[in-house]
């Protein structure tokens, strides 16, 4: 036993101690939770951007500015999914945004994937952290299997999993769900080595593992990533193959077919998200985002140098952050490393044959043309448009840039350590260098540049060239740090090696500081990015009043709306507007108040373009925002607000009463319920006409059909007990989307669309109690296909383990 023992450690002491590094380095990346709290997230951003949640001793500015969604989107869907797991519920229905959204359909907020499943088994408080961690460890450890199974050490693929899990295009998009598919990358490519290599009888784990990579991927959010990793990893597989049969080697067409077999049973088992999703999708307001043209040239001096055009964070010095690029940060984000760069290039230098770096390098330049305008008219972003894939942001492959970098650099870094004596890798390796020599040569020559403008601010000339400076700083060190450390091997082998004898430990040593010092980079370069709050979502004193008041019936806003901006449309202003005397649109779904106002990508077109508002059909927006004034009792009783909160000082609109008056932030705030509003009624319809709403509702008093009581037993089911002794139609005020169905006594009635995108069931007389129930049919079908998947993969797997028993038995 001693022996196994001492057998087992010796095969794998070498990556037991990898992978522990790269929890070290995750625990370092998020090590401010120690001190700031465990709400990963900018919280105080969150917080000034709603009157109700401000809170009154946080005197400073919000510390981040420009990374709002991760608190307004990703960590309220995460906190929804949490407790409704928690209350014994599926996260399919979100019933507290406007008259309600898909959750599960909405893809980002991801209650199926790995990282959210690790969040349900802690404390909410931990939850959206372990999430973001989990991200953090798959992507590591995905990358750290894929470089073990193309022949790197274990010193390499560390080198490699540090760099693909900390490198700004991932690291920067953690707290979104953009990060959730990208996440498994490693995952899919070492699955898909494995199968391709798979032996007879040995088949069924690895169908499994790259199955559930590929279902995870996809549970983990963000459609449009589906369409740019497929892109990035159809160039490496295409032209590694192509590459391999130039060479000489043949292809192994069965283990292509297990790649697809494995591919295929993977969409299966994800296809109750992606099967009714798309339904969902393409109706939605993600289906005609703006057309992207990806990032000017100049952003791809990002790739060298991070915060060359400044950092997304506020500072005492400068309250309004440095950052002055020509696009978002988190859109631009691409730094690995100078050490990366130079070590990718070396093994593309010395092991261009090889290939896998053939592929990795084709993958990486693809995405690079994709991201980055090359000539006058952006051409290759123009054709991606041309192609119907125009809602799509091709910036947003660099994660994938990143990946394939990690991987090219710790395939340098196993040349370092394989070779280093031999001419043609020093040759190499000084032509890398002498590259990244000139590409900083030329960033510290431009980085002297006139005053830059900032939202509330600007940077005079001294200050913005100050920080491109700044930011050249540890490239630069690491470049003679490089230098230093080939000079020193250099006068180590000429004095104490032989020619053509073994690499000696002071190489291994060399390369082991720099996969140190290439850690502390990433460490220290993204640290600073992140927020951390101990709290992301408090409970102010307006809050809770706001809360006890208004219950669980949906909440209206009716403010003192500023001043359209020039070229703004009245109807713009008026719904696409958000003015901050609510909880700003998904934030509320942490606090459990419904309120209506949407901030999400699957808002249905349908929806905008029914809304009372002049010309809000032609209307087009991405922006997912949608947060309309509601100042009448007819347009409140129209989608069922029970209550509107009215800025004072507006009127009181008729057909309402006061309840309460609080403030909040120095502002008087006034609720008022809406007389007469119900989510569940026999009114009669309320006909509309673009830019006003005119109300025909009989009292409910002179009617004989009324509606007892109401309750909802979950997220995504209603149950209304009424009188109708004749038969009547019953106003369903909830968003009209495939997937909703309803009976009256148990039996199946029709549901129709009503005015506003809304919906509406013809009652037969005599109904005693109505249920209105969402379940697509399309998730129905996508779970037998799951269920065949896993099914498929158990059968197989206990046909392989018969399979090996049966020799042994004819032994017998």
């Amino acid at each position: 036993m001693r022996i196994r023992l001492r057998t087992l450690w010796s095969l794998y002491a070498g990556d037991l101690a990898g992978v522990v590094f790269l929890v070290v380095v995750i625990c370092l990346y998020l090590s401010p939770a120690i001190k700031d709290g465990v709400g990963f997230g900018p919280a105080d951003l969150g917080r000034h951007i709603s009157l109700l949640t401000r809170l009154a001793h946080a005197t400073r500015a919000p510390r981040g500015i420009i990374n709002g969604d991760i608190v307004t989107q990703g960590a309220a869907w995460n906190t929804l999914d949490w407790e409704l797991v928690h209350h014994g519920q599926f996260p399919l229905w979100n019933d507290l945004s406007g008259t309600g959204l898909p959750q599960f359909l909405n893809f980002e907020s991801a209650p199926l994937a790995l990282p959210t499943l690790i969040g349900y088994l802690v404390p909410l408080r931990f939850a959206y952290l372990a999430t973001v961690a989990m991200k953090l460890l798959i992507a590591g450890t995905g990358t750290y299997l894929a470089s073990r199974l193309l022949g790197l050490g274990p010193l390499s693929a560390t080198f490699a999993g540090t760099t693909a899990m900390l490198s700004g295009a991932f690291a920067g998009w953690l707290g979104w769900a953009i990060s959730g598919p990208l996440a498994w990358a490693g995952w899919l490519l070492a699955a898909g080595i494995l199968l391709y290599r798979a032996e007879p009888g040995d088949r069924a784990k690895w169908y499994a593992l790259l199955a559930l990579s590929v279902a995870f991927s996809i549970y983990g959010g963000f459609p449009e990533v589906y369409v740019l990793m497929a892109g990035a990893f159809g160039l490496l597989f295409g032209l590694a193959g192509i590459a391999r049969r130039l060479s000489g080697n043949r292809i192994d067409w069965a283990g292509v077919r297990r790649l697809g077999i494995g591919l295929g049973i993977g969409l299966a088992l994800a296809m109750p998200l992606w099967l009714p999703g798309i339904q969902t999708l393409r109706g939605s307001v993600r289906n005609s985002e703006g057309a992207s043209v990806g990032l000017s040239f100049h952003a791809l001096t990002l790739l060298v140098a991070q915060g060359y055009d400044g950092l997304p964070f506020a500072t005492k010095a400068f309250p309004n952050g440095t950052f002055f690029g020509s696009s978002n940060y988190y859109e631009t984000a691409a730094y690995v490393g100078v050490i990366a760069l130079v070590l990718a290039s070396t093994a593309i230098i010395v092991w261009w044959r090889r290939p896998i770096v053939v592929g990795l390098t084709a993958s990486a330049v693809g995405a690079l043309l994709v991201t980055y305008q090359i000539g006058s008219g952006a051409p290759i972003q123009h054709l991606i448009t041309d192609l119907g894939l125009g809602s799509i942001a091709p910036q947003r492959i660099l994660s994938m840039v990143g990946f394939a970098i990690a991987l090219l650099a710790g395939l340098g870094l196993e040349v370092l350590l394989r070779h280093w004596c031999e001419p043609r890798t020093k040759i190499a390796f000084a032509v890398s260098v002498g590259i990244m020599v000139v590409v900083l040569a030329v960033l510290w020559d431009r980085s002297s540049i006139g005053a830059v403008a900032l939202p509330g601010g600007h940077l005079t000339a001294s200050q913005a060239t100050a920080v491109r400076q700044r930011s050249l700083y540890w490239p630069t060190a690491e470049v003679l740090g490089l230098l230093v450390m080939a000079l020193l091997l250099q006068l180590h082998q000429h004095t104490h090696q032989r020619p053509g004898t073994r690499n000696s430990r002071r190489v291994r040593s060399a390369m082991g500081a720099l996969v140190a010092v290439q850690a502390g980079f990433l460490v220290v370069a993204g640290v600073g990015i992140n927020s951390y709050e101990p709290s992301t979502y408090p409970v102010t004193p307006a809050v809770k009043a706001l809360k006890r008041i208004v219950g669980t019936s949906l909440v209206g806003l009716d403010s003192v709306r500023q001043p359209c901006a020039p070229g703004e449309t009245a109807t713009s202003c008026t719904l696409f507007q958000w003015d901050g005397i609510g909880l700003y649109p998904e934030m509320n779904l942490a606090y459990g108040i419904a309120e209506f106002a949407m901030y999400d990508p699957v808002i249905p077109h349908a929806f905008l373009n029914a809304y009372p508002a002049p010309h809000v059909d032609s209307y087009q927006t991405g922006a997912n925002l949608f947060s309309p004034i509601v100042n009448s009792a007819s347009l409140a009783r129209a989608y069922g607000i029970g209550y509107l909160i009215v800025q004072s000082p507006l009127p009181i609109p008729k057909g309402t009463r006061l309840v309460g008056t609080f403030t909040a932030s120095g502002l008087a705030l006034n609720v008022v319920r809406v007389l007469g509003s119900q989510r569940f009624s026999f009114a009669k319809p309320t006909a509309t006409t673009k830019g006003q709403a005119v109300t025909t509702q009989s009292r409910a008093h002179q009617r004989s059909d009324i509606v007892n009581t109401t309750s909802h037993p979950n997220d995504a089911r209603y149950v209304v007990d009424v009188r109708a002794p004749r038969r009547q139609k019953l106003m369903i005020r909830i968003t009209d989307v495939p997937g909703w169905h309803a009976t009256a006594n148990g039996h199946p009635i029709t549901i129709h669309r009503a005015t506003g995108d809304l919906m509406s069931a013809t009652v037969p007389a005599g109904t005693r109690v109505i249920e209105i129930t969402y379940g697509p049919a399309l998730l129905g079908v996508g779970e037998l296909f799951a269920f065949a998947g896993l099914l498929g993969l158990a059968l197989y797997g206990l046909l392989e383990a018969l399979r090996r028993r049966s020799p042994v038995k004819q032994g017998r």
